[in-house]
């Protein structure tokens, strides 16, 4: 059997150190749902490709969760935030969107054709907003920072039927501080035409043509975390590329 190369050496030595840190933190306890387990079988192929422990030395795949083995209640702990990082990168006409056009729409006082619409609880990101009146549909929004953010409050030059904006918010709805979306403008019609989002998502969850691509952002995060960071850039390249033959 072959040496283990000293770049897995250096992976092993500094993951045994994260580790005992992890589980002396209290983090490093829990169930792993055997649908998790799979994932985290796949983010260890990906990182054993960036990082080969040598020639015929594999790591062993296992059928069953171990909750007593912390190196899997570690990937189990970044599962869900890959996944995050995985829809929000993901281009958009590869992503199955959430219907959200029965969604409350508000009118702004003064009858001044412009609104808002109240974002679901689980609102990760937006795939297509288009108001009844609106010409077009656009397929991002715009937050309060952005300098196109101060022409939406001038009815004159603000976004209009033919070339609309939507602008991420918050707005006090009954007492509570809650994210909307503004759009900017409407003729006469308060009305949604259509409205696709991205949810937030489980792991698990995500659709299985992006579970690619989420294990390779789960191997940067790992391998990021533990301080190797050229290899955690192979990584994340590695889970970009994924998207190129969608």
């Amino acid at each position: 059997m072959a040496d283990l190369t000293s770049e897995r050496i250096e992976f092993e030595s500094r993951l045994e150190d994260y580790l005992s840190g992890f589980t002396a933190a209290g983090t490093g306890s829990g169930t792993i749902l055997a649908t998790r387990l799979e994932l985290i079988n796949y983010v260890k192929a990906k990182i054993d490709e960036i990082i080969p422990e040598g020639e015929g030395i594999q790591f062993n795949v296992e059928s069953e969760p171990n909750i007593s083995d912390p190196y899997n209640l570690f990937i189990n702990s970044i599962l869900d935030e890959a996944a995050k990082k995985t829809l929000m990168s993901a281009p958009i006409h590869i992503i199955k969107g959430t219907d959200a056009s029965s969604q409350t729409v508000t009118p702004d006082s003064g009858g001044d054709k412009i609104g808002y619409i109240q974002l679901p609880d689980n609102f990760l990101r937006l795939i297509a907003l288009k108001m009844t009146d609106w010409e077009r549909e656009v397929n991002f929004a715009i937050t309060t920072y952005d300098p196109l953010y101060k022409l939406q409050r001038n009815k004159y030059v603000r976004g209009g039927v033919s070339k609309p904006v939507a602008a991420y918010n918050w707005r006090v709805i009954s007492t509570v501080t809650t994210r909307v979306i503004e759009y900017y403008s409407i003729d006469t019609n308060h009305t949604i035409e259509k409205f696709l989002y991205v949810p937030e998502t489980l792991a698990e969850e995500v659709q299985s043509n992006l579970v690619d691509a989420l294990t390779w952002f789960c191997a940067g995060m790992i391998l990021q975390i533990i301080g190797m960071g050229d290899a955690a850039k192979m990584a994340d390249e590695q889970g970009v590329l994924t998207y190129n033959n969608m």
